[in-house]
């Protein structure tokens, strides 16, 4: 769509736009203060079953190298309930069901959870558990009193609390305004507005001035559609930066505009980025959340279901906050539940962050870890009564947002574009030139359902009925941490002969034309290859996340129980990338090292420029931060290379007693900025072989890699918001400037 048609059809959200003006309903209402109703007494306390909920995680206190912990773990004498433990970035605890013992591994970064209920409890009921040889024993209103409980043996530490559920509910959709439906009706999904008041402390006015005129047109945008919908729902991201009084004010103004009853759900924007959920069962962090909540519907919930005509409906809470779900194991328990006693019914999943692949860098970090997404799908798929789960937090465009919707064990995964937020920068232009922005309405015929799209210049988007089926097997690390890839003693098809079997890449999105980030087996110079090539997306518009791109790699993993050796390879740049001169572009042999699901070595090997922050957050620790190291870059020749891992870690003045795994990464990055040009590199023939004296390639030994050939956000480029962007700015492209 032509820039004049877009601004006519816009009308008053462009004029807001265009003028930088602020809020248009002139002053927001105040919003009485909130509490979550956290108590000392011990009946106030109790689930809505009348339970009494405990929770116990388990750590590893100082040491690197995981620690082996045996648990006994029973309910009281005289006390039934039910025990269940959810192994967050761990492998499964081998269960003595008889003697109820539990088995595991822990390490220091990631916790094993356990939930206890006990029914009919008391202030007196006595709970005990042991281990490793340690028995502790407290009173449930001991551990009421103190919140919090602690006990260290043999470097473990288990932190009991107790769990509250006053936040779950089950709604009666009357109860807010929703008419009872059968038959035909829609709903509509608003997702990512991400709106607010523009001169708030530290508020980013520019790009919020610019949500809040989508917002108003997609206030419109629903309230033009006949006839109207039986509710709204906000995905998600309600406001902007972290949750502030005064923007949940802010969007109030816009919101209760809509004409119909209207619910929220919780996304990462709705709290302080370094929100606490701890001691005991800290709920506060989502007062401002509950207090806009409660002024517009009346409810107090994060999570919460309810029906409506043949369909049942569960609004799911991704604050995307760290820990947060460790600390409210019983979410999921509650999940299942309430999908067991509506197994009959089609059923709508809402969540914020995706838990289908998206294929862009931010999406790997900036989502839920695999272990929580690994629980939520396993539990959403039990019954096959899930038939849709909708989604925000990418601002994906609608182009996008089609090109990655997906089928999962017979759910179809829709990720939404924004009410209110500008798109990402995809590398693509939009399917009609204009804005992506607009609501997703949900057509209701009986027990069927259809999703189209409308934008805030009412362009309609249908989303097929069928949607492809997403591949996981052929990309594992989807729901899969590294260390639970299968591993040889060897590299297996290392001259890629196989293409790429045995090799694991991620799922990579893939622009239409040109795209910035290419991942083929092919023939060069007499050789059958890996190529990998990063490069600045083309379709460069003002967007966000112009972060460094590092998605375009792959890996496989080599069991080292029975053995050691060393890692060599041939390798070759390809005529584009011959002269890097100082491009903020490269390749890297990045080596990962585990003993079972803890890692202890994180060693990267740079072909050109490197980045600091390569990284995996679900399974890195803050005690193992990446070693950076110097690949020498021939031009347009082979060059053979030795990496001797262990010596280089050694020679650090580090040891790893216990590695028991290796996992190989192959890839590029590229700065997606500024005009360095793209990177591309051949690999071919890895081999496993002996342990040689020194890591080395033709002409010399490998060097650890200089400070000024790495690319350091906190170092060289700034992290700022401009006009709805998160951009790294590039001043230069010359690092030592």
């Amino acid at each position: 769509m032509k820039r004049r048609s877009f601004i006519t059809k816009m009308g008053a959200g462009a004029s807001v736009f265009l003028a930088g003006s602020g809020p248009i309903h002139g002053k927001t209402p105040f919003l009485p203060p909130y509490h979550y109703p956290n108590t000392n007494k011990f009946a106030d306390v109790l689930s809505q079953k009348g339970e009494f909920m405990i929770r116990l995680e388990v750590l590893a206190m100082d040491k690197l190298e995981p620690q082996e912990v045996q648990l006994k773990l029973k309910l009281p004498k005289g006390i039934s309930g039910k025990i269940k433990d959810y192994p967050f970035a761990n492998k499964k605890a081998k269960i003595d069901p008889k003697n109820s013992n539990y088995g595991f591994m822990v390490g220091k970064a990631f916790p094993h959870v356990f939930a206890v209920w006990l029914q009919s409890p008391e202030p007196v009921t006595p709970f005990s558990f042991a281990f490793n040889g340690m028995v502790c024993e407290f009173r449930l209103a001991e551990l009421l009193a103190a919140e919090e409980l602690f006990f260290q043996h043999n470097g473990v530490k288990v932190t009991c609390n107790y769990l509250m559920d006053k936040e779950i509910g089950n709604l009666n959709p009357q109860k807010i305004g929703i008419a009872p439906q059968s038959g035909l009706f829609s709903l509509v999904i608003l997702a990512d507005p991400q709106g607010g008041d523009p001169v708030t402390p530290k508020a980013h006015p520019t790009r919020m001035k610019i949500h809040n005129a989508f917002i108003e047109d997609s206030v419109n945008r629903i309230n033009d559609l006949t006839p109207k919908p039986a509710f709204s729902l906000v995905l998600g991201d309600i406001v902007d930066n972290q949750g502030e009084r005064s923007h949940f004010e802010a969007m109030h103004a816009y919101l209760k505009n809509i004409q119909t009853p209207i619910l929220y759900a919780v996304g990462n924007h709705e709290t302080r980025y370094q929100a606490k959920f701890s001691p005991g069962y800290q709920m506060d962090e989502f007062n401002n959340y509950f207090s806009a909540q409660k002024e517009l519907n009346g409810l107090e919930w994060l999570l919460y279901s309810f029906d409506l005509g043949d369909w049942h409906f569960i609004v799911w809470p991704d604050p995307l906050r760290s820990n947060f779900f460790e600390t409210h194991p019983h979410y999921f328990d509650w999940l299942e539940q309430d999908l067991e006693q509506n197994k009959d019914k089609p059923t709508l999943f809402f969540q914020h962050v995706p838990t289908h692949p998206i294929g862009i860098d931010p999406l790997i970090n900036y989502a839920e870890s695999v272990a929580v997404k690994r629980m939520l799908l396993d539990r959403l798929a039990t019954h096959g009564n899930v038939r849709f789960i909708f989604s925000g937090h990418v601002h994906i465009p609608i182009k996008a947002s089609f090109k990655t919707a997906v089928s999962y064990r017979g759910m179809k995964m829709i990720n939404l574009p924004a009410a209110g937020y500008r798109p990402r920068a995809f590398g693509e232009e939009e399917i009609h030139g204009g804005p992506s922005q607009g609501v997703l309405i949900f057509d209701i015929n009986g027990k069927e359902g259809r999703p189209y799209f409308k934008t805030v210049t009412e362009e309609v988007y249908s989303f097929p009925d069928q949607l492809p089926d997403f591949a996981e097997a052929a990309y594992p690390l989807w729901l899969n941490y590294k260390w639970q890839l299968d591993a040889a003693e060897e590299i297996k098809n290392g001259n890629f002969a196989q293409g790429l079997s045995h090799w694991h890449p991620r799922f990579v999105y893939r622009e239409d034309d040109h795209p910035s980030n290419r991942m083929e087996v092919k023939r060069f110079q007499s050789y059958q290859t890996l190529y990998l090539r990063s490069e600045k997306r083309k379709y460069h518009i003002p967007g966000q996340d112009r972060l460094p791109q590092t998605i375009n790699h792959l890996c496989q993993a080599i069991s080292l129980e029975n053995h050691s050796g060393m890692l060599q390879f041939d390798y070759c740049l390809d005529k584009d990338s011959v002269k890097l001169q100082d491009a903020w572009t490269g390749g890297f042999v990045w080596l990962e090292g585990f003993q079972g699901s803890i890692k202890l070595l994180n060693m990267a090997y740079w072909l050109g420029k490197g980045y600091s922050q390569l990284s995996d957050r679900f399974s890195d620790s803050a005690d193992v931060p990446l070693r950076h190291y110097h690949l020498p870059a021939p031009d347009e020749r082979w060059r053979s290379t030795q990496l001797n891992w262990m010596q280089d870690y050694q020679a650090l003045g580090l040891d790893l007693p216990g590695l028991d795994r290796l996992v190989v990464n192959l890839g590029t990055w590229h700065i997606n900025d500024g005009n360095s040009p793209g990177f591309g590199v051949y690999f071919t023939n890895l081999k496993w072989i002996p342990d040689l004296d020194g890591s080395q390639v033709a002409g010399g030994k490998i060097r650890k890699m200089p400070d000024e050939a790495l690319w350091r956000m906190n170092k060289y480029e700034p992290f700022v918001h401009i006009a709805g962007e998160h951009r790294y700015i590039m001043s230069t492209q010359n690092p030592k400037q």
